[in-house]
C-alpha cells in the first residue's frame, strides 16, 4: 500500500510540475490580451514569454473569423516572433487562401519573420501572389521579393501591369 501512494503521489508531483514549467498551452484570453491595446506595437519578447504553444493559439486567432480584423492582423504580425517552420507554413498557406487584406498581411509577416531565416518560404508565396487580383497583395508581394529574391524582383516588375505598383516599389 505504501509503494502504491508513493506512485500516485510522484505522478501528481509530475503533473504539478509540468503544468507549473510552462508545458501548457497559454489560453487564448492571455493572447488576446497582448493583441489588444490602441497604440499596439509588437512586443516579440511578451508573445515568447508566454511559452510554448503560443504559436499555436495565434495561429487559431487569425484564422477565426468571427474576430475582428484588426486581432487577425495583430495575430498574423506576432507570428513572425516564432521563426518555425510549422509557423512559416502556416503563413504561406493563409496568404494563399485567404481574403486579400489578410493575404497582405500575412505575406508580410512571413516577409519579416522569414525572409533571413527561411527565403524559400517567402520566394513561394511571393510569386504566387504576384499574380494576385488585388495591386495591394501584389504590392505587398513585391516587397516581400524584394528583400528576398532580387531576380525574382526583375521579373516581377517588369510584369506587374499598374504603374503605380511599380513606382511604390521602385523608392
Amino acid at each position: 500500500m505504501t509503494q502504491k501512494k508513493l506512485v500516485n503521489t510522484g505522478l501528481v508531483g509530475l503533473l504539478m510540475l509540468l503544468a507549473t514549467t510552462g508545458w501548457a498551452v497559454p489560453p487564448h484570453s492571455q493572447v488576446l490580451g497582448l493583441l489588444e491595446g490602441r497604440h499596439w506595437q509588437l512586443n516579440a519578447a511578451a508573445f515568447r514569454k508566454l511559452g510554448p504553444g503560443t504559436e499555436t493559439v495565434l495561429q487559431e486567432l487569425a484564422d477565426n473569423e468571427s474576430l475582428t480584423n484588426y486581432l487577425r492582423f495583430r495575430a498574423l504580425e506576432a507570428l513572425s516572433a516564432f521563426p518555425e517552420d510549422e509557423t512559416a507554413a502556416f503563413l504561406e498557406t493563409f496568404s494563399q487562401r485567404t481574403e486579400p487584406a489578410l493575404a497582405r498581411r500575412g505575406v508580410e509577416a512571413l516577409a519579416r519573420g522569414f525572409g533571413q531565416t527561411h527565403p524559400q518560404h517567402v520566394q513561394r508565396t511571393a510569386a504566387a501572389l504576384s499574380r494576385h487580383p488585388s495591386p495591394q497583395v501584389r504590392l505587398s508581394a513585391g516587397r516581400a521579393l524584394k528583400g528576398t529574391a532580387p531576380e525574382q524582383f526583375q521579373r516581377f516588375m517588369r510584369a506587374e501591369p499598374e504603374v503605380w505598383v511599380r513606382e511604390a516599389l521602385s523608392r
